[in-house]
């Protein structure tokens, strides 16, 4: 302890020992390793030499059987035949574990400085939080070599003796300045397409990368890995047998840099004919007539050559049997042949490419496998929402997702529709309805007003269609519904109407009502206000406030919930929407128009709808980043309103219905709560002053009247008895 009297101020201070004086001996020792030239150990030895990997919680030695697929990629990172290897593969089969052994070779084997591109700053840090430094503090040797001064341990860099490790995120800043001997590039499908702004693109991540290798020549390496996360652009395209691994066509990311390099796959040696063949998902046999689970039970993988059907035990036999050269990565020919690495005949091209089927990778079962596909698979063909389809194919099958109804909006047009439209008259239900919802869109001087019958199956049709125009007062103007909250009385006859049954002596009201929360300003505090009030009535189960959000990327396509926030910031409202995924909710209702020639889960429209109201069915067209309305087209209404209407019936439990356990407002007669017998309903009708004839609009009520306001009164006073 360093003791400093201060006889000016009367005190002692103390200061901490000084550290030890280095000696140049220990500098000079911590330098010579620097000056050693590079081992000649390949990736995954050095990463069996030096690295510990975290296995059912304890941490052991790196082990290249468990992932014996990842050998060839990682150590084709120290070639000087290829600029750029990229990877391609479903999630968790192994890819950032190899990510992490080519980053941790330079520290051990050759010291040279390494940056890693992340695809954000917050996933950067996280990564590194319990990735990166999990794997450095638990293998000795690479934590030896870590620096020990404040800077040297951070999320953005790790200062190892004798070389650097800097971690990013894809900016151009990052990439547009240094000099680096290997850049990794993790989860490349989920970066900008291009770097930099709109008036000055500066190029993709990997290009951008190739450029900070150059000086380093033919040692330089650039590595990329993802899982596909684009969809594919040109549905009619066919393989080619010139080119038998080539992908279909996509915008960017890892399958296009795949098809631009060597395009090799993982084979097996079949265990009974000997031949080779690549384990594909669609070489998976089951009884698909099974349930998504029991089938994928059963998964056996058919060899091409010889029909043998492989059980799913066999696979990690397979998977190790490449490290004895019984199958193993193949790479494309010009002429389409299928070579081994190093072959004379392999394509001329510095991107060394791969792509892993998700059937052979180490972490994925077959079982599991199928039952993610086959549930997906189904809920595309009921609800015509590729969602999650497109999700397996991306995360689990590890390949670009064609949208299998690509095009398929144009076959479906005004014509079709009105050919297929339903005989019922206007306002009447079809015989086999069980509930009904209303659906309301709010328009600058109207409110546009939509009845959808719905069976116990799905299946729909468009039973009314009218607008609210005139003012509940009656006076001589126009209905605004965003300045004048009384305008929004002449809703309240749509609680109470009833909608007759064909073929039946009653009829049904609306099991559920909706009413659009978004429009000009204003229209969203008289909603607000509007739902409180039946709130208070008690039927806020009944009526609903609906917000749409575009987009493919929600994970529900519908929730009820407080918005979080207001649009301009702050809290939000304190009410429930139903909130609805739009895009979503979109392909939905438009494969239910591509049912009407089966019937089954199909939406009908009516034969008294007029040639605009079809029209505005089809007025928008699919497109990448969502639905758009088609050229010359100015309204949707109709569509809008099915949309809501769809998730009415979804929010009240219309997937969750059981042929054997209906609740009771999904069965037929008067045991339905919402029916009522005709007779009682026209009595109603009259007694509400509204028109009883099926098809009529109902008739605004008067506006309620404005309360007296009570008067105010002063709270009593507290007192404080502890005080007194």
């Amino acid at each position: 302890m360093v003791v400093i009297p201060d006889s000016r101020m009367g005190t002692v201070r103390r200061f901490a020992p000084l550290p030890p004086l280095t000696t140049p001996e220990e500098i000079l020792a911590d330098a010579l390793p620097m000056l050693d030239p590079p081992s000649r150990l390949t990736v995954t030895e050095a990463a069996e030499r030096y690295i510990n990997v975290q296995v059912q919680g304890a941490w052991q030695g790196f082990d290249r059987t468990v992932t014996p697929y990842m050998v060839e990629p990682s150590d084709v990172t120290q070639s000087r035949l290829f600029k750029v290897v990229a990877f391609m593969g479903p999630s968790q089969s192994g890819k950032t574990m190899m990510l992490q052994t080519v980053s941790l070779h330079a520290v051990t084997c050759d010291q040279n400085p390494t940056l890693i591109v992340h695809m954000s700053r917050p996933e950067r840090d996280k990564w590194v939080e319990e990735k990166l430094n999990q794997l450095i503090y638990n293998s000795p040797e690479v934590y030896g070599r870590l620096g020990r001064g404040r800077d040297d341990d951070t999320f953005s860099r790790k200062r190892f003796r004798g070389m650097r490790l800097l971690i990013g995120y894809p900016t151009p800043q990052v990439l547009s300045g240094g000099t680096y001997k290997t850049v990794l590039l993790t989860d490349l499908d989920h970066m900008p397409l291009v770097l930099g702004g709109k008036d000055n693109p500066e190029g993709s991540p990997v290009r951008m990368a190739v450029q900070r290798i150059k000086s380093y020549l033919s040692r330089g390496c650039v590595l990329a890995e993802s899982s596909p996360a684009f969809p594919v652009t040109d549905p009619s395209w066919q393989p080619d047998p010139a080119a038998p691994h080539l992908l279909p066509p996509v915008k960017g990311g890892i399958a296009r840099l795949y098809n631009d390099g060597t395009r090799a796959r993982l084979y097996w040696e079949c265990p009974d004919c000997g031949e080779e063949f690549e384990p594909r998902f669609d070489r998976l046999r089951y009884d698909d007539s099974l349930e998504p689970g029991a089938a994928g039970a059963g998964a056996e993988m058919e060899c091409p050559h010889c029909g043998t059907l492989i059980a799913h035990r066999h696979k990690m036999e397979l998977n190790r049997a490449i490290l004895k050269d019984r199958g193993g990565w193949r790479h494309e020919g010009p002429e389409g042949q299928l070579l081994a690495l190093g072959d004379a005949g392999m394509k001329k091209t510095d991107i060394a490419s791969y792509a892993l089927n998700g059937a052979a990778a180490t972490f994925a079962s077959w079982r599991n496998l199928v039952m993610q596909y086959e549930t997906a698979r189904r809920q595309a063909d009921l609800l015509g929402d590729e969602t999650d389809l497109a999700t397996t194919f991306y995360t689990e099958i590890g390949l670009p997702y064609c949208p299998r109804k690509a095009g398929a909006e144009d076959e479906i047009g005004a014509d079709f529709l009105r050919a297929h439209a339903q005989d019922t008259p206007r306002g009447v239900a079809p015989s086999w309805t069980r509930f009904i919802t209303v659906s309301v869109d709010v328009q600058g001087t109207y409110f546009a007003v939509q009845a959808t019958a719905w069976s116990e199956t799905g299946t729909a049709q468009i039973v009314d269609r009218f607008e609210l125009s005139a003012p509940p007062d009656g006076a001589e103007r126009v209905l605004d519904p965003a300045k004048l909250p009384g305008d929004w009385s002449v809703l309240l006859p749509l609680g109470r109407r009833v909608w007759p049954v064909e073929g039946a002596e009653y009829g049904l009201r609306a099991l559920a009502l909706a009413i659009d929360y978004q429009g000009r300003p204003g229209v969203s505090d008289n909603a607000e206000a509007f739902w409180r009030a039946r709130r208070k009535t008690g039927e806020a189960g009944r009526w609903f406030i609906t917000r749409g959000h575009g987009g493919f990327q929600h994970g529900s396509r519908i929730w009820y919930a407080s918005p979080e926030r207001k649009s301009g910031g702050g809290k939000g409202r304190n009410i429930k929407l139903l909130n609805m995924a739009t895009d979503r909710l979109k392909d939905t209702v438009f494969a239910m128009l591509g049912r009407v020639e089966t019937g089954t889960g199909a939406l009908f429209a009516g034969n008294w709808m007029t040639g605009e109201q079809i029209a505005e069915l089809v007025a928008e067209e699919r497109l990448a980043k969502g639905w758009e309305k088609k050229p010359g087209q100015v309204r949707n209404e109709t569509l809008d309103l099915s949309v809501q209407a769809r998730a009415l019936a979804e929010h009240k439990g219309l997937l969750r219905l059981a042929p054997g356990a209906l609740p009771d407002w999904a069965v037929g007669g008067l045991e339905n709560p919402n029916a009522v017998p005709m007779a009682q309903a026209k009595a109603q009708a009259l007694a509400d002053g509204t028109d009883p004839t099926p098809g009529a609009a109902p008739s605004p009520e008067a506006p309620p009247e404005v309360p007296v306001p009570r008067p105010r009164q002063t709270a009593p006073r507290r007192i404080n008895f502890l005080k007194r």
